[in-house]
Order: C-alpha cells, then structure tokens, then sequence
C-alpha cells in the first residue's frame, strides 16, 4: 500500500501541472506544489479560499496572499535553483498520509555539487499557518546565501486584489500588509526564520514588491545548514494575535508541530481510507483522491462549501457547483457527516442569493446560482468564454438556463436526510429551501394544455454543449423530484403530528402552489424509452447530425476552440458530459438494468468527456449492468485526472486550470458505490462489481449514526457494525 506521490526529474514544461499535483493546505488555506525559488510566473499561489474580491469589470474570484515560501540560494556569487540550471538530481514528493511535501534537487555548480532540500505542510491544527524546513549542502567550501521571506508580487487572473500593500520588520518578523479592493479585508502574512546555524551576517532587505532576510554563511564540506520557517497569515485578524500565533509555532518548533499535525491527519484516515487489494495504481490513485476530498473538508468554515477546483487556485471564480453536491457529498456523508452537514447549511444560508437571482429573471422561488460564492451570489457571468478566432467575447447560457442546479440542492438535501436521520435540518431552513424551488420550478416550467403535461422548456442540462432546448431528461426528473419531496416531507410532518409544514405554507402563502402541485405531479413530462430502450436527451436531439467524435476533432482550427453553442458540437449529438447517463444514475430506482445498457452502449461513443465529472458516471451506471471492466478505465480517468494534467487547461482563450474534487469525489463512488455496489437504506448492503484487476475493497462508512466496517470480495461481502 502506497502513501506518496513522487516525480523523479524536472521538467520546465510540468511546473503548472506539479503545482496542482503538490497542492497542500485546508479549505482555509490552499498552497500549490511549486518549488522555493519559483516565482509567480510559475503560477505560484498562496491561496484564501472563500476570500473573495472584485477589480472593475473582471470577474470575482478568491485572493491569494503574499507569497512567504520565496526562497533564493546562491553559492560564490551564483543563483542556484532550477529556474536557473537544471539538476543532475531532483525529486518531489507528497506525502498523502500526513499532507507534506517535500523536494530534493541536486546541482553542479563549478565543480561543487549542491544540494537545496525542503519540506513544508499547511498546520492542520491552526488557522492559516505554513512551516518549512529548508536546508543547502555544499561537497566543497564555499560562500553561501540564503535569502528568504516575502514575495509580495502576487500571481493572480483578475487583480490585483491587494491594495495599501506595506512591508515590515519588528522583532525578527517579518511582515506584508494590504487590504482587498472590494471588500477591504485584511490580508496579513508574517514570517519568523530560526537557523540551525551561527550565520556571518544577517541582514533584513526591504524591497518595492517584497521583504527578504539575507544569510551569509561561510559553508564548510557537506555541512548541511537548515533554516526553518514558520508562517501565519491573517485575515481581518489583530495584528497582535497573529504575532502571539507566530510565536507560538516558532516555539514549538518544526519538528514538534509536525509530530501533532501527522497525528491529527492519521485520524482522518483511520475512517476516510480505502483499500484495494490486486491494484496498486488504482489503491494510489484512489487514495489521492480522497486526499483531496480530506483537505477540502468544509467543517473548518461556518456555512462553507467545496469550490470546483478546490484550493487550487482562482479558477472558476473559486466558485460552488453542483459538483459539491452531486459528485462530492456522498463522500461526506460515508466519512465526515459535520462537513455533510456544513455543504447543505451553505445552500441554506444561501436561499436569499437563490430567491434574488430568481426575481431578477422575473421568477418567483428560488433560482440557485450556477456559481455560487458567499451568501449565495451568482459569479457567473453571461460571456464565459473567448472566442479564439476573433477574441470576442460568446454568449453562454450557463447563468441563466441551467436551472437543474435548483433540484441539485434539494436531491442533496434528502440524501443528507436519508443517510444521517438529522430531520432537524427542515427546521433550520431545509424546508423553506425546498418549497422555495418548487416554487421557482412551478413558475419556470408550463403546463401545455393540448399535451396535457407539465414541461420545461429553455433550459440547458449537464451537457453544455446544446443549450436552450426543451424537455432536457435530466432536468425535468429533478423537477418532478422536487414537486414529490414537497409532498414527502408534507406527509413526514403529519406523521410527526407537527404544524411547522402547514405553518410554513401558510406564512409563505404558498397554499395555491401546493394545490397544483398535487394536480400536476402525475403530469410532469418525463420522456420515455423509445423502441430501442433509449432516453432522447432532450427534444429534437435525435435529429441532430450523427458523427463520431474523430470527425468533430478533425474539423477543429485550434487546440482550444469552443464546442458549444454555435460551435462545431452544437448542431451534432456529441455531447460534453453525463446527461442521460447522470439522470439514470441519480434516479436508478427508476430504470431496469436493460435501460441503462441500452442508454449507456448508445451515449458513451457520442460523449467527448469534456468535463471531469463526465467519466465517474458511466462508470457507476456500468457497474450497474453488471459491466465492472467497461467501468475501470473511466475510473482511472477519474482517479487519475491530476496525477496526470491530462485535463482541458482552457474553455476558448479562458484559463480553467487546477484541481478537480468532482473526479475525486466521483472516483471514491465509483469504488464504494460502483465496484462494491455498497448501498445505504434501513440496512447497509453490497452487491460487489468488482473488476478482473481488484481482488478485494475494504472501507468504513457511517450510516444512520452508526459505523461500519466492510470488505467487498469478487462474490462476497462482510459488513460489520463497530462499537463505539
């Protein structure tokens, strides 16, 4: 069984992809595997999740600080570093069981062979704090210096966000200051640096974008000297308890504090972890995954949700999608039901944001944003990408029309219901949330009267390819299935002997809306097989062109051009991701395994898996119809999406690098939900899938308040309930 990821040799070429590949941090704080020496260019980021600003017209995104991992060596005058030369020897590693990365490299530098090493992790116990340990080898005698401290030129895609920036020394701390553009928080980061050594001479160097300690050292033969840097950044904090923090790390010391964050992560893995047994790449790959769902726990915030590219970046926005909810929650809800339960208060809190951006349409109810960011606001703009022809700016429909989002979060909310028992969430909101997109779906969609059924027209679904089409598979189930949980829950508080529902209906005058509810929820059209078993994805889409996808990539011009819309894919049946294939998944109650085979063998060829979520839901549904080996590869495309880099780097001239939580939450479903066929109703039981590779998969879960331990073999299962 493997804990690191390791890259041996360095490649100019690979710096973004290691800086994603590397990444270390909370949902607090994200800090990309970039090296020491490296500098914005290499899109070094220390990142403020859920921070969010906004410059003039670009769009809003989350802040990254100042820079306080900048460290320089020269030797005899010399820069060393791999900026500068490339190393006979170097290896990065990331250690997955206690979320530390370190690297080695090796120079020669006129006829002395150096070596920088360094090892950093994010403080699982702390707010927002970074320690290094940083040490240089010299084979001969030589003058050495490191300097070391605060790079205060800041890499970011829509800034700069940092303003009034000032740069400081007190103390030996070292010191950069600024407050955002928009919001004017306070963006404070502070370093003190301990050597292992008596340097000849230290010396603080303040400079326009930066403050900077610099060590001269008289370096003896293979003597190696250590520097160790302890980090705390502030976000509207007194300047005075970051200091007592800082100074509280330093005493400590590295080591120490180490020991106690390698404790506090070696219990979430006691629950978190799984194992597979017979595959070695997918044991790895899926461990990395879930690393990331681990750092990406939301229970360090208060009404906090999972961005989709994590903490990687300013990607997106740092936004929430129904990726959360969707391809992520389930993980929570097996192994971390706090943060469950802070993904589903964040919608919550965010229903006044939901119900504004509904009026703004002329809607009522709640209209949930595509790209979600504090208290609910919409990030999203209506031209999200750059035509790389013209360089004009092309309409999408992604704000405005993809309304499934709505029935995304009331899909969650009852999962949450479901696998923890916690009903008390309607009274916290849950309920309001729910009979507010009812509300927006009765308004939304229309009853046709010479059809005699209820209909959703100009909508996109998962697939953004196609947009503005009518009856989307997809999204009509999920409005159907928001319509019978408003009724659900009815019956659930008359049982309980409780008024709160009726109570509710009454204070939202919501009394006609349920009315129609319960004349038209047998109407609501949901479209049926056809003569060969398929679901057509929307209306109209069997009329489309029907080519391969070879033949739409052979009519691209450029690398990054624009499938959707009015682009090459738009007028054909290739579709971006998971649509039909989602919908059959999410409501396979529904659907007979001969459905999903069918529906599956005819939409897997036309689907261009342009999107990171796409691949984990062809591989639940087929391990549904018994098909665990059609399923393993789309898995490791998954598992493995940022191990390799082999992701879409740009959406026309649009950046939308960084990490994707969606693969790894839909990768760990795949394993639990797919291969061991692990499902949880009033008993928890498995129906295994498990590919010619996987000889067994052993996990733990929580369900309804209890624990479980299970190992899924090729035939068999044993579930086992653990004591407290």
């Amino acid at each position: 069984m493997s804990w690191n990821i390791k890259e041996v040799g360095f490649d100019q070429h690979k710096i973004i992809h290691r800086g994603n590949q590397f990444l270390i941090g909370h949902l607090k704080l994200g800090v990309r595997g970039t090296l020491d020496e490296m500098r914005k260019e290499a899109l070094v980021a220390v990142h403020l999740p859920l921070v969010y600003d906004q410059v003039g017209d670009g769009w809003r995104e989350p802040v990254n600080a100042f820079n306080p991992l900048f460290t320089q060596v020269f030797v005899n005058g010399v820069e060393v570093g791999v900026m500068h030369q490339n190393p006979y020897e170097h290896e990065q590693n990331l250690s997955l069981k206690d979320a530390v990365m370190s690297r080695k490299s090796a120079f020669h530098i006129d006829g002395n062979d150096i070596v920088i090493e360094s090892k950093r992790f994010v403080s699982d116990l702390e707010e927002r704090a970074i320690l290094v340990k940083y040490s240089v080898t010299a084979s001969q005698p030589c003058k050495i210096e490191i300097k070391t401290g605060i790079d205060g030129d800041i890499w970011d895609i829509h800034g700069p966000h940092i303003e009034k920036v000032l740069f400081s020394e007190a103390d030996d701390v070292l010191v950069a200051s600024g407050v955002s553009h928009e919001k004017k928080n306070q963006i404070t980061v502070l370093k003190s640096i301990d050597c292992d050594f008596k340097p000849v001479q230290e010396t603080i160097n303040k400079e326009d974008k930066g403050i900077y300690k610099l060590i001269e050292i008289d370096a003896s033969a293979h003597q190696t000297y250590t520097v160790d840097q302890y980090i705390h950044i502030g976000v509207d904090e007194k300047d005075d308890v970051l200091k007592d923090r800082l100074h509280h790390l330093a005493y400590k010391g590295f080591d120490q504090h180490l020991k106690r964050h390698q404790q506090s992560w070696l219990k979430k893995w006691d629950i978190a972890d799984v194992k597979i047994e017979g595959d070695e790449k997918a044991d790895l790959s899926l461990r990395y995954s879930i690393y990331h769902l681990l750092i990406l726990a939301p229970s360090r915030y208060d009404h906090a949700s999972i961005p989709a590219r994590g903490i990687s970046g300013q990607t997106y926005k740092g936004a929430i999608f129904w990726d959360t909810e969707i391809f992520m929650l389930p993980f929570y809800l097996n192994h971390d039901l706090e943060s469950a339960k802070k993904i589903i208060e964040y919608r919550i809190q965010g229903l006044k944001g939901a119900l504004e951006k509904a009026k703004s349409y002329g809607f009522k109810g709640a209209f949930y944003a595509w790209e979600s960011q504090d208290d609910g606001h919409d990030a999203c703009t209506d031209y999200n990408v750059t035509d790389v022809f013209t360089k004009r700016l092309i309409r999408t429909y992604f704000k405005d029309k993809q309304v499934h989002i709505s029935g995304d979060v009331v899909y969650a909310m009852m999962m949450y219901m479901k696998r923890t028992g916690d009903y008390e969430i309607l009274h916290q909101g849950g309920l309001n949330v729910i009979l507010e997109v009812a509300r927006f779906y009765l308004d939304y969609g229309h009853y046709a009267i010479s059809k005699d059924r209820f209909e959703v027209w100009d909508v996109m679904g998962p697939d953004e390819y196609h947009e503005r089409v009518h009856n989307n598979a997809f999204t009509n189930q999920l409005v159907k299935m928001v319509f019978e949980t408003v009724l659900n829950v009815e019956n659930y508080f008359i049982h309980q002997k409780s008024p709160i529902f009726e109570e509710l209906v009454r204070k939202m005058d919501f009394e006609d809306e349920l009315k129609t509810i319960k004349e038209i929820i047998s109407k609501v059209y949901i479209k049926e097989v056809n003569d060969d078993l398929i679901i057509e994805q929307f209306d109209g889409y069997f009329k489309l062109k029907d080519i391969t996808k070879k033949d739409l990539f052979e009519k691209k011009l450029h690398p990054n051009e624009y499938l959707g819309g009015q682009g090459l894919a738009g007028d054909t049946k290739i579709i971006k991701q998971a649509d039909v294939i989602a919908m059959l998944y999410l409501f396979k109650e529904k659907y007979s395994k001969q459905i999903m085979k069918a529906n599956w063998d005819y939409y897997e060829p036309r689907t261009e898996h342009g999107s990171s979520l796409s691949a984990s839901m062809y591989a639940l549904t087929a391990c549904l119809t018994d098909n665990p080996d059609y399923a393993y590869p789309l898995f490791m495309k998954s598992a493995t999406v940022d191990l390799t880099g082999e992701s879409k780097h740009y959406a026309g001239d649009v950046y939308i690098g960084g990490t994707h939580p969606a693969a790894s939450g839909g990768a760990y479903m795949t394993v639990v939900h797919g291969f061991a066929g692990c499902t949880f109703s009033d008993q928890v039981s498995c129906i295994p899938h498990l590919p010619k590779s996987i000889t067994s998969i052993r996990f733990k879960a929580h369900h309804l308040g209890k624990t479980y331990e299970i190992c899924v073999k090729k035939d068999t299962f044993d579930i086992k309930e653990l004591t407290k």
